[in-house]
C-alpha cells in the first residue's frame, strides 16, 4: 500500500523578495512480509507552497515553483 507523510517544512525567498513556506513530502510502499511484519520503502519526495503550488528541485536548496516557473531557494 503506498501513502505519502509530511516530512517537514522550511521558508523559502524568491529573487523579487517574495517569502514561501514549503511543505516536503516522502510516498512510502508498505508491504506485508511472509512472517507476518510490515516493511516501509521510501519513495519519491516531492515540496508544495503551503498555498499548494507544486515545485521541481533543481538542488537542495533551489525550487521552481511549477506553475509560474518562478525560482525560489531556502532561507
Amino acid at each position: 500500500m503506498k501513502f505519502t507523510r509530511q516530512i517537514g517544512s522550511f521558508q523559502a525567498k524568491s529573487d523579487i523578495g517574495q517569502l514561501y513556506t514549503i511543505i516536503e513530502f516522502q510516498e512510502y510502499d508498505s508491504v506485508l512480509t511472509g512472517t507476518g511484519t510490515i516493511i516501509e520503502t521510501e519513495g519519491l519526495k516531492k515540496w508544495k507552497t503551503s498555498e499548494g503550488s507544486l515545485l521541481n528541485q533543481i538542488d537542495s536548496e533551489t525550487y521552481r515553483i511549477v506553475t509560474t516557473n518562478e525560482t525560489i531557494r531556502k532561507i
